[in-house]
């Protein structure tokens, strides 16, 4: 341990901005990824630790991360290796890893709690199981942290979030439908840098998705489901519509 009593820093995974994340070991050698606040004069980041860090004391679910241990300005989540596989993936494939992670995004929604930053690189693996990683932008609809920041990523979050008003538990769904047509085709919603993007969406450039003839006549209802996510925020999908639909797909084999 530090002089803190933070975890040793292993290989640094952002070391940048005013939180260092960064792999470690804990107790018997157990693999962990740390988040240490380094820039306690940022009061920004500093709320969104501490929100990061109750949410994972409110949230356990078997597709979110787990928290291993935690010190006053330092908390450590399980390691998680695995990524997803390149695309494009096999409809089933697809189907039942959403049906994961709109699990937890149900419950999460259920609990007040926006997920706010979904996409493919905060989807790892704990053995089979995919796990929605980073809460770190997460919050609850009126969260007034929204006013000092932009929250997400440009090419996969919702539309209501460029506008930087409230953002609800519906965006999560319009990402999570971003990210399953991504998987699908191979194709992202939006591609280029984040500035590039940004320009281009306030312009009002919509996704277009290249779906093969193959996929339209093998998995209509599966697409669907994901481009009514891409629609309007109050006739999205929900979380829990997502679940409920992927599970009956998945029931009939």
């Amino acid at each position: 341990m530090d002089g803190d009593g933070a975890p040793p820093v292993g290989e640094v995974l952002r070391g940048h901005g005013p939180v260092l994340v960064y792999r470690s070991r804990i107790g018997e050698g157990t693999p962990v990824v740390v988040k240490r606040m380094v820039d306690a004069q940022d009061s920004v980041a500093q709320r969104r630790f501490e929100r990061e860090r109750r949410f994972a004391h409110l949230l356990p679910h078997p597709s979110l991360p787990r928290l291993l241990a935690e010190g006053g300005d330092w908390i450590a989540f399980e390691a998680l290796e695995e990524t997803l596989p390149g695309p494009p993936v096999a409809a089933p494939i697809v189907a039942a890893l959403l049906l994961h992670l709109a699990d937890a995004l149900a419950f999460i929604h259920a609990r007040g709690v926006v997920h706010r930053d979904v996409k493919p690189a905060h989807v790892l693996f704990r053995d089979e199981t995919p796990v929605l990683i980073d809460l770190g932008i997460a919050g609850t609809p009126g969260d007034d942290l929204q006013r000092d920041e932009l929250s997400g990523t440009p090419a996969w979050m919702a539309p209501e979030q460029l506008a930087g008003g409230p953002v609800g538990p519906e965006a999560d769904l319009w990402s999570l439908a971003a990210l399953g047509l991504f998987l699908l085709t191979g194709q992202k919603p939006y591609s280029g840098d984040a500035e590039a993007v940004l320009r281009r969406r306030i312009a009002g450039e919509q996704p277009a998705f290249a779906v093969p003839e193959s996929l339209q006549h093998d998995e209509p209802d599966l697409l669907h489901l994901l481009r009514a996510g891409l629609g309007e925020a109050a006739k999205r999908p929900s979380a829990a519509d997502f679940v409920r639909l992927l599970a009956v797909r998945q029931s009939r084999g």
